[in-house]
């Protein structure tokens, strides 16, 4: 064979190689594509001439290729009947510091959906569902926008008032002793959400000067009480006095004696302490068909001791 024969023969041959080589690469190889969404997860049959994952999906149509995440690596070689795995978003509306906005959910956590979508947020910022919570089909994203903020301000701090029982005084006996005010440096802690004030907290750091304590004592000679009290409230009490012997009960079933009134328990619980001035302490326990409104009418020891009181205007201080 001549040398230009063997050189014609070595083109014919490299010639075929190639024509086999192309037609080789032009056969499609069935694979399978695994969808995977947030309600459902399907298999569906797919041939492509691409020789890796990533050229494989090129080849999808172009709406098949939105808001996709393949989660098989795109450089993989392709395989005959291999599974590529392919999580498909749904596009839905949540809710961002307060407003809407159009994000697309995959299959995965909150967590890494969030990342997907660009949103961004701190340790301090409210999540719903939670973080590591799975997305589902009924997920509706929330994320509040907390900002918390601190400052420092140097505040009037009011006198309170500091009331004692004080048996050695006189029952029905107000004594009282003005304090003043003070003057205190707090830090304030201030939580926004969403732009929105929803608490605030005040913590103490030092004093400027203290505040006093205004002084009332309450003479309880007759019942003898001790101790501190407080009141709720104050009122003109239309103030009558009563008596029906040692062993009278009121309308609770309670023993009626000195320390004891009747009232309108709509207007003043079965119950309920008072310090009436010019009387001392009472409990309700009893009423009366005259007895409505304001009016209290007041246990007293004895009948000449009800003559005496007659019909009074006082005021009442309603006990804690």
């Amino acid at each position: 064979m001549t040398l230009r024969k063997l050189i014609f023969l070595n083109i014919i041959l490299a010639l075929i190689c190639g024509a086999l080589f192309v037609w080789y690469r032009m056969i499609p190889v069935p694979v399978r594509l695994q969808y995977q969404s947030v309600s459902d997860t399907r298999t569906v049959r797919f041939e492509t001439r691409g020789k890796t994952v990533g050229a494989a999906v090129r080849e999808l149509k172009s709406d098949d290729r939105q808001n996709i995440i393949v989660d098989t690596d795109r450089d993989a070689p392709i395989q005959t009947d291999m599974t590529i795995r392919i999580r498909r978003g749904t596009r839905t509306e949540a809710e961002i510091a307060g407003k809407k906005r159009s994000i697309v959910l995959y299959p995965g956590t909150i967590k890494e959906n969030l990342k997907l979508n660009k949103i961004s947020y701190d340790k301090d910022d409210i999540v719903r569902p939670a973080l590591s919570g799975q997305v589902t089909a009924a997920t509706k994203l929330k994320v509040k926008v907390v900002d918390v903020k601190t400052r420092r301000k140097t505040v009037t701090v009011p006198a309170q008032n500091e009331v004692i029982f004080d048996r050695s005084l006189s029952s029905g006996t107000v004594a009282s002793t003005s304090g003043r005010d003070g003057k205190g440096v707090y830090k304030y802690i201030t939580t926004y959400v969403n732009g929105k004030k929803t608490k605030e907290k005040a913590k103490l750091l030092s004093w400027v000067s203290r505040p006093k304590n205004n002084s009332v004592r309450f003479g309880t000679s007759k019942t003898g009480e001790t101790g501190s009290v407080r009141y709720t409230r104050t009122f003109t009490g239309n103030c009558t006095a009563y008596y029906a012997g040692t062993n009278a009960r009121g309308a609770t079933g309670q023993v009626c004696h000195y320390g004891t009134c009747a009232v309108d328990p709509s207007v003043i619980p079965y119950g309920t302490k008072l310090y009436i001035e010019g009387y001392g302490v009472a409990v309700a326990n009893d009423c009366g068909g005259a007895v409505k409104g304001n009016v209290i009418d007041l246990y007293m020891n004895s009948t000449g001791e009800c003559i005496q009181w007659g019909r009074r205007y006082k005021k009442v201080y309603v006990l804690e």
